[in-house]
């Protein structure tokens, strides 16, 4: 999806910040605070003996952790969502603000030229009622139809505890409908609403996304990541597979992408189960058990491969 809103404002005239000003601007997200970082898992295939150089070859009776192989590409996409929408809050950071106000700073308004009649407001407001020491930023990017007596709605909206978006915990909305309803949207953006929830201010660091429907090529679904320092961590993901089958991971990982995690499943036909599955770090599957037989070999119910305390220890 293009990125509509940031090369449209008619943002007037250069300027300078100061330093009150950059206060505001690190309450606001970037990238490194928001992005997932899962690790990516081998190429596995499950077949015994013959060479094939680009792959690990696992044992067939198991098999390779396909489902775990599908976390390190829905992370990426919901890193490329999150960067779509601090697309939209990076404009704040190319422009000085037009208004200053003690605990506030104002962009615009300004006219929306990729989309004439629509004008686009920033708003970004300080409180303190944690004490001086842990201000919060509440802000909103909202836009209105020039033409039209209504008050600006907000398209955008976020709210940030802490001394800086490395220090703090914060969320962001993004409202889908409104961007439709006032004529902004793209052909191909999603509806519904997308909030972001995050928390760098103890370890580990908690990113989760919600969204009401699916878009960006994620599922609807509410995800979450857990990430610790040394590489460890937890991601609770849904895909969608070629058959139409629903499948939800609640996995954890060890810095070297070992990990194991427990399944949940509806079938295109609206069968229903779960089970649960260990991986190396090679990408194949040491463990099945399944009481459906729906990941078994055979498609009979299993328990099969490593003892379970041989499993990979991962955070809880």
């Amino acid at each position: 999806m293009t990125l509509s809103l940031l090369p449209a404002l008619s943002l007037a005239g250069c300027g300078t910040w100061s330093n009150e000003d950059l206060r505001f601007y690190e309450a606001l997200p970037t990238s490194p605070e928001l992005h997932l970082a899962v690790p990516a898992a081998p190429t596995a295939v499950a077949a015994a003996g013959g060479h094939q150089a680009a792959a690990v070859i696992c044992d067939p009776t198991l098999g390779a952790a396909t489902i775990w192989e599908k976390a390190k590409p829905t992370s990426d996409d919901i890193n490329r969502s999150i960067d779509w929408v601090l697309g939209l809050v990076d404009v704040v950071r190319r422009y000085p603000p037009t208004t200053r106000l003690p605990d506030g700073r104002i962009w615009g308004p300004f006219n929306d030229d990729r989309h004439p009649g629509i004008q686009v407001r920033i708003v970004i407001m300080r409180t303190f009622p944690g004490g001086p020491e842990v201000p919060q930023h509440d802000y909103a990017f909202e836009a209105r139809r020039t033409a039209s007596a209504n008050p600006f709605q907000p398209i955008l909206e976020g709210s940030f505890v802490g001394p800086s978006a490395r220090q703090g915990h914060g969320a962001v909305r993004l409202h889908f409908a409104t961007i439709w309803i006032l004529g902004m949207a793209d052909a191909d953006a999603p509806r519904g609403e997308m909030q972001i929830q995050y928390d760098r201010s103890v370890e580990p660091r908690t990113v989760q996304l919600v969204l009401a429907r699916a878009g960006f090529n994620l599922a609807q679904f509410n995800y979450a990541f857990q990430g610790y320092l040394d590489g460890r961590g937890r991601f609770d993901f849904a895909i969608l597979d070629a058959s139409g089958d629903r499948i939800e991971f609640n996995a954890g990982f060890d810095a070297a992408g070992a990990g194991e995690g427990v399944a949940t499943f509806t079938t295109a036909a609206g069968a229903t189960g779960s089970f649960r599955q260990c991986w190396r770090q090679t990408g194949c599957l040491s463990r099945i058990v399944d009481p459906t037989g729906y990941s078994c070999p055979g498609g009979t119910p299993c328990d099969i491969g490593v003892d379970a305390l041989d499993c990979p220890v991962v955070p809880p």
